[in-house]
């Protein structure tokens, strides 16, 4: 079993969403909120290690955690797999955010069930899903 914690920025509802559709095809994938099972606002120097620490895998918005040296490096050090999701300017509504996970969730669970960790990814509207270094 995959623990999956989408970041308080993606919203509690899409993570139960998500959970619910993964138990079909996707059983193996168990899908959190970072706000329910961390409590809202907790930072992202606690919910890394913790992530990691349960070999789970992190999907946000927040892109400033691949450019944050401390952040960074907790990432590696925890071993986590990370999925950044970027929308253009004016769309980063929550029906966006749903459409994006939604078209690009079978590549994402492809990438954690196959690659080693620690990786990052990039998910845009448009185009192919990006790795980072």
């Amino acid at each position: 079993m995959t623990d999956v914690y989408l970041d308080e920025n993606l919203s509690e509802h899409v993570a139960s969403a998500l959970n619910f559709l993964c138990k079909g095809d996707f059983a193996d994938i168990q899908v959190h909120s970072t706000k329910s099972v961390f409590g809202k606002g907790e930072k992202d120097e606690v919910i890394i290690p913790e992530i990691g620490k349960r070999n789970g895998i992190l999907i946000t918005r927040d892109f400033n955690i691949n450019k944050t040296r401390l952040q960074y490096e907790l990432c590696k050090k925890y071993n986590l797999g990370v999925f950044f999701i970027t929308l253009p300017k004016g769309q980063n509504k929550h029906w966006e955010i749903v459409k994006v996970l939604i078209r690009n969730w079978e590549e994402v669970v492809d990438k954690i069930r196959k690659e080693k960790r620690p990786f990052a990814y990039r998910i845009s509207v448009k185009g192919r899903m990006e790795r980072l270094q």
